[in-house]
């Protein structure tokens, strides 16, 4: 079945905008209307959103190309540079400069309950996704293979560094599960890796394998449109029970994630990565791993309610904003394209 197009836009990407939204609004009626249900929906449904997320992008990626890229040390060098040196101070110091200089002197909320917020999104801040950065990765058209390599790093980093920064920014001392980490691992990046490799060993050779591919993705986008209501039934809430904090957090969190993605993609860009390449190091330093952060919300500031419930709006607000980043990207790549073929 050919997909109408609209001035060369296919119709898929001008009415996919519009699923998104529908799909965040069914999340937050049912999380009214089954709010008791949401968790346990939550457990399960979520990492099997995630699961046919990623799967589809596996089937495009090699072992061997992944191997190389994650012995690329000047690439991983790059990346650990900028998610680890410069990604936590910089969600650190907008939290602070906006609550503090911005929001405190409108007393909108006390002292204690932004001292909470900002703890919060520096716990967004800390540690790098592990998992829908692949998602994002690929359907920028990025160098998955090089998003791969990279999220295998930061599974191993972030089990060291994720606690000093903890008790550096948000003086607190925390412990990180290295089973939840593994849990992750194996959760989003192994098992769909394995299921992506055998998929594209044993149907490669047939003819209508990239209509299999395009299938695939089709796959990806509605396991997203259901993790996304998932996502909202489980938290969203909180958006009517805390709007103003929503806003709050979206605008901190907005700048965080443009400027980090920008800093990525264009030092990449700089060093004469191709766009390939630099969108993947764009999108693993500006994803976040909230499972972490909330992780570590409930254990070690169980006593103070706002940090908890900042780090979980983040998720609500990262997929949204994380797909702005996907179209920003895809229409960068075509003017790319259309420059180095002549058109403009």
């Amino acid at each position: 079945m050919s997909i109408l197009k609209i001035k060369g836009i296919n119709f898929r990407t001008i009415i996919f905008p519009f699923l998104v939204a529908v799909s965040m609004i069914i999340g937050i009626m049912l999380s009214f209307k089954f709010k008791k249900e949401g968790n346990t929906v939550g457990v399960f449904g979520i990492p099997l959103g995630l699961f046919f997320m990623i799967y589809p992008a596996m089937t495009k990626v090699g072992i061997e190309r992944i191997a190389r890229s994650f012995k690329d040390m000047k690439s991983v060098g790059l990346m650990v540079f900028l998610n680890y040196a410069i990604a936590p101070f910089l969600v650190a110091g907008i939290a602070y400069l906006f609550f503090r200089v911005i929001i405190e002197p409108l007393r909108i909320y006390n002292e204690n309950i932004i001292s909470q917020v900002i703890v919060g999104i520096i716990l967004l801040g800390v540690a790098p996704c592990i998992a829908m950065v692949m998602v994002w990765t690929d359907m920028a058209k990025g160098n998955l293979s090089m998003g791969v390599s990279f999220v295998a790093w930061n599974s191993i980093l972030q089990v060291i560094t994720t606690p000093f920064f903890v008790y550096f920014l948000a003086r607190t001392t925390v412990f990180i599960n290295p089973f939840l980490i593994l849990e992750s691992v194996l959760l989003y990046l192994i098992t769909p890796l394995i299921a992506g490799t055998l998929t594209r060993r044993l149907l490669r050779k047939r003819r209508n394998f990239s209509r299999i591919l395009n299938d695939l993705g089709n796959l990806q986008n509605i396991a997203l449109l259901f993790t996304i209501v998932v996502i909202f039934w489980t938290e969203g809430h909180g958006i009517v029970e805390y709007p103003s904090l929503i806003w709050m957090v979206g605008i901190v969190m907005i700048l965080f994630y443009f400027i980090l993605f920008h800093v990525g993609y264009f030092t990449s860009r700089r060093l004469k990565y191709k766009y390939e390449d630099s969108t993947a190091i764009g999108f693993t330093v500006a994803a976040r791993d909230f499972e972490v952060s909330i992780a570590i919300a409930i254990v070690a500031f169980s006593a103070y309610p706002f940090v908890a419930i900042t780090t979980a709006i983040g998720p609500l607000l990262e997929i949204p904003l994380m797909l702005i980043l996907v179209s920003m990207q895809v229409i960068r790549r075509d003017r790319i394209q259309m420059m180095y073929s002549g058109n403009v």
